[in-house]
């Protein structure tokens, strides 16, 4: 009876596994169906809003067809996989490297919030800590950010790489971009401010300092457009926030491999500390939109985390956001020696036309998207060039320009009543890698991985640390303030944030 007992038990085990087996397998060669359906719809020009909403229907539909397909969790196009597979390695981490993690989330909260974060992670090697970790915040601003540019390449908003047809300089995202290219007076110093706010508030002060700084241009802009009855002004400022989505602002696949990396590193964190603290975790799981990764959950027992003093929950908050700058960090280095070869073997870049201004000869005649090749007889590549070639243009002179579409002489109009004569161009220079070989390929696939992977840890742990709710930086600030304070200062980022998204509409 024994014997048939196990052979029972045996023969249930096996059909269980199998099933799970085959429910994995269909998860897989759904989100492979999706996945394959979303990139072939995204790859054509379709025109601005058919790029965007196209692909974000084709990621609700699939979503809903895997969540009736397999009868998981969810809605509106969202998937939640979830389960304990995981919590026994997160449980061998905590155990096995408890120490190291819970110096890693006080380095994490020095980097987040400075020399105001001493008082948050007062104790045991504290001085230690916090002394490397002032110096990290100090070398990752001289020395870390500025190569945000390059993984920029692979971000497709041409909002964000807007060229001015009058001055010929970039204008950059305070949100996105965060790198030192600034070209207008005063530039210097606002790199010195920048630098204080990070040493005394660490990267959560310089955050809510670049989003209200944005935000007070935007509102400059705002009452302009009001003023003279035009939505112009507005329109052509930067906004601080945008979506990321890949297939549209990412290569695809490196995109949703980054995201996923990314997310798993910041939830996996968190866990690993509840654990250490011996806070039970409930499941482990991701959620999906459609097919790309939005999310990852590691969801530990509440109730057990409040009955913690509040330093042990700050480290636990803080977890997340420390792994994502030390993951930033390891993820630059492969990059940059990946570098040399990428941009003098794959990356070819040139000048392209954003938009045409109104009441001037380009208006409407070049269209948005050109290529322009050559500027009265100069060949260009890049706006350097193209700023050299136009400096001999005056009003009343004629300007030849040729481009992917064809060859055009204007008379140059007067910019503002200079002597500077312009045509009304807005141009920006764009980056485009040529894999015509498949070495080029596999590069150009691991570089975008790494650079993506640098830039969007980066960018998921500053956001972490605003203090809006549902993020780490609020939970951490609730902890650590009076509720007046972190109400005022909530309302702050979250009247921010929405000026931010002002230019979008």
């Amino acid at each position: 009876m024994v014997v048939k007992g196990s052979k029972a038990a045996d023969k249930g085990a096996y059909k269980s596994r199998f099933l799970a087996y085959k429910k994995a397998a269909s998860v897989a060669i759904a989100i492979a169906v999706f996945a394959f359906i979303y990139y072939d719809y995204h790859a054509y020009y379709l025109g601005l809003a058919l790029q965007v909403a196209l692909p974000i229907a084709i990621l609700v539909v699939s979503g809903l067809a895997i969540k009736k397909l397999l009868s998981l969790k969810g809605g509106y196009g969202m998937v939640m996989l979830s389960g304990e597979h995981g919590i026994k390695e997160i449980d061998y981490l905590a155990k096995r490297y408890s120490r190291f993690w819970e110096l890693l989330s006080m380095w994490g909260m020095v980097l987040g919030f400075g020399l105001l974060s001493y008082p948050l992670i007062r104790g045991r090697a504290s001085k230690k800590v916090y002394a490397i970790g002032i110096i990290s915040n100090m070398l990752i601003m001289a020395f870390v950010l500025p190569f945000t540019s390059y993984a920029l390449l692979f971000i497709n908003i041409s909002r964000f790489n807007l060229i001015s047809s009058a001055e010929f300089s970039t204008t950059l995202p305070t949100f996105q971009a965060l790198i030192y290219n600034f070209t207008y007076p005063g530039a210097y110093y606002l790199d010195y401010l920048l630098k204080g706010i990070v040493l005394v508030a660490g990267f959560s002060g310089y955050i809510i300092a670049l989003l209200v700084a944005n935000a007070g241009t935007i509102v400059e802009a705002l009452i302009k457009s009001i003023s003279i009855n035009s939505i112009a002004p507005l329109h052509s400022s930067t906004p601080g926030v945008a979506p990321v989505i890949p297939g549209i602002d990412l290569p695809l696949f490196s995109g949703i491999l980054s995201l996923a990396i990314i997310l798993i590193i910041h939830e996996f964190s968190h866990g690993i500390l509840a654990r250490s603290f011996k806070v039970k975790l409930k499941s482990v799981g991701v959620l999906l939109f459609g097919v790309v990764p939005v999310g990852a959950f590691v969801e530990p027992d509440e109730t057990e985390v409040l009955k913690l003093d509040k330093k042990k929950q700050n480290k636990i908050f803080s977890a997340g956001v420390s792994s994502n700058f030390l993951a930033m960090i390891i993820f630059l280095i492969p990059m940059l020696l990946m570098l040399p070869f990428v941009l003098t073997n794959i990356y070819g870049h040139g000048v392209f036309v954003y938009s045409t201004t109104p009441g001037y000869p380009a208006y409407n005649v070049i269209q948005p998207g050109t290529e322009i090749l050559a500027w009265d007889g100069n060949a260009v590549s890049n706006l350097t060039q193209l700023g050299t070639a136009a400096l001999r243009d005056r009003p009343g002179s004629l300007v030849s320009v040729a481009t992917s579409t064809g060859n055009y002489t204007f008379v140059a109009k007067s910019y503002n009543g200079t002597s500077r004569g312009v045509i009304g161009v807005n141009l920006y220079e764009k980056y485009f890698p040529i894999t015509n070989t498949p070495l080029k390929e596999i590069a150009y696939f691991f570089y975008s991985l790494f650079g993506i992977s640098f830039m969007l840890n980066f960018l998921i742990a500053v956001v972490n640390l605003l203090p809006v709710p549902g993020f780490d930086g609020w939970r951490i600030y609730d902890n650590s303030l009076k509720k007046r304070y972190i109400n005022v200062l909530t309302a702050v980022v979250v009247i921010a944030l929405l000026l931010n998204i002002l230019p979008w509409i």
